[in-house]
C-alpha cells in the first residue's frame, strides 16, 4: 500500500512540477490579445485540477479521521489540534485583516472592495504567522540539535 501511494505521489509530483514549469514559462512568452485564448484554457484547466486536488485531499483526510476515530479515538481526538491551530491564527488573522478600500488615483479595476481586500488580508496574515512558525521551528530544531 505504501509503495502505491508512493509512486502515486511521485507522478503526482512531476505533474505539478512540469504545470509550474509550463506557467511559468507562459509569462515571458510575449502574447497579443489574439493569441491569449489558449492561456485562459489553461488556467482554467489548471484551477479544474486544483479544486478537484483540493476536494480529494479534504475527502481522503475525512476518511482518515473517521477511520482512525473508530479505532483509537483518544488518539483520533489529537490530530485535531493541528486544525483548531488553524482556526485560532484564521481568526486571529480575520480580526487583523482591513477591509478599508485603497485610494489608488490611477487603479480603474473591480479587485478593490472591501470583501476582496480582507480576504487578501487574511490570506497574508496567515501566510506570515506561519511562514514565522516555520521559521521559528527551524531554528529551534538547529539549536536543539547543537545541544544534544
Amino acid at each position: 500500500m505504501k509503495d502505491n501511494i508512493a509512486k502515486i505521489t511521485k507522478v503526482l509530483l512531476w505533474v505539478l512540477i512540469a504545470l509550474s514549469l509550463f506557467f511559468a514559462l507562459m509569462l515571458f512568452i510575449n502574447t497579443t490579445v489574439e493569441n491569449t485564448k489558449w492561456i485562459t484554457n489553461a488556467l482554467t484547466f489548471t484551477y479544474v485540477l486544483l479544486f478537484v486536488t483540493i476536494g480529494a485531499t479534504i475527502l481522503a483526510s475525512l476518511y482518515i479521521f473517521v477511520m482512525k476515530l473508530i479505532a483509537k479515538p483518544k488518539k483520533a481526538l489529537v490530530s485535531l489540534l493541528p486544525i483548531i491551530l488553524l482556526l485560532i491564527v484564521f481568526l486571529i488573522a480575520r480580526s487583523l485583516a482591513s477591509d478599508e478600500v485603497l485610494y489608488m488615483p490611477n487603479y480603474e479595476g473591480t479587485s478593490n472592495v472591501p470583501t476582496q481586500l480582507k480576504w487578501s488580508g487574511i490570506g497574508l496574515i496567515m501566510m506570515y504567522v506561519f511562514l514565522g512558525l516555520g521559521f521559528v521551528a527551524i531554528l529551534f530544531s538547529g539549536v536543539k540539535r547543537i545541544f544534544r
